[in-house]
């Protein structure tokens, strides 16, 4: 046996001695004890290992929902191109803060122009005049709860430090007063198509709500004045009927100041006396008739009994 062959024999049995020795402890000799460490830190690290597995599940996860996140920021943020937001009116705004102010039906911008890249361009048109191409602002207006479209603009009058923001579409005074005098204002150049497809189809419902809308109201209009003339007619003809005592009276016409059913009234009252006076006489005549039929009747038989003429 080789030198190296002695000295691993002797640290063995120097070992397996001193593992059955009996030195005083909780879990008995050294060997008990190295094993009880063992499995405590196999448990450990079995345990470190699943928390670890977990970390990683984890950390993937975070990190899926972290590039959707920024997926779906991404995808919201394109399609908007340049903004400016524009805070309300205050003491302690710097004296360069953007301010916006409404007037004359138009939306007057300071601070923000031509020097923050609010430009228009020069374009030729077919029969190759210059044209000026106003760039479009999209306004909205809110706060922290939340902003509200008030609509598409074009910048006119662009300087360094202002310009002047006119309605592309028509405005009504009620929507132009409803807008805030002093809020938070966002304008952007551009919206994404789907949005805007959106709100020109929200424009044409209006528009199409604002027409019924001015439709029923001229109907309810002339229906108003037909049923303003129908009530006139029939009180024309409620005092043709029941009469009109403000009337000055007409001689021999009384359907003017009694009305026609009173006048009819006393007609029919008039007739009816008339008849029954009619009938009175005939049968006062009928009476003097038959009286006349019986002296008729008297004379005839005491004209019979007479003697007759002598015939010589």
């Amino acid at each position: 046996m080789s030198t190296l062959g002695k000295v691993c024999l002797c640290l063995t049995l120097l070992l397996l001695l001193l593992a059955m020795a009996p030195i005083p402890g909780p879990y008995g000799g050294w060997a008990p004890k190295l094993l009880v460490l063992h499995n405590q830190w196999s448990e450990k690290l079995r345990d470190a290992r699943i928390k670890a597995k977990d970390a990683m599940a984890s950390e993937s996860t975070a990190r899926l929902e972290r590039d959707a996140a920024s997926a779906d920021l991404d995808s919201l943020s394109i399609g908007w191109d340049q903004s400016w937001l524009i805070p309300p009116r205050g003491p302690n705004n710097p004296p360069n803060s953007p301010a916006i102010e409404k007037q004359a039906g138009r939306l007057m911008v300071r601070n923000i122009g031509a020097a923050n890249g609010l430009v228009s361009r020069q374009v030729k048109d077919e029969t190759g005049a210059d044209q000026t191409l106003f760039p479009v602002v999209h306004a909205f207006y809110g706060g922290p709860d939340g902003f509200t479209y008030a609509g598409e603009f074009a910048a006119t009058d662009i300087r360094n430090d202002g310009a002047s923001l006119v309605p592309v579409r028509p405005v009504s005074p009620q929507e132009f007063n409803s807008w805030p005098d002093n809020a938070t204002w966002r304008l952007r150049t551009l919206i994404p198509s789907g949005y805007r497809s959106s709100i020109d189809e929200w424009y044409l419902h209006r528009q199409r709500t604002a027409q019924l809308v001015n439709q029923t109201t001229d109907s309810i209009a002339r229906q108003q004045a037909l049923l303003t003339a129908a009530e006139e007619a029939l009180n024309v003809r409620k005092k043709e009927l029941l009469g009109d005592p403000a009337r000055e009276p007409v001689p021999n016409r009384p359907e003017f100041t009694d009305g026609l059913l009173q006048a009819i009234e006393d007609i029919e009252e008039e007739r009816n006396q008339l008849q029954l006076n009619v009938d009175h006489l005939r049968r006062q005549i009928n009476e003097q008739l038959a009286i006349r039929q019986e002296r008729m009747e008297s004379l005839t038989q005491q004209t019979a009994v007479l003697p007759g003429p002598e015939v010589e």
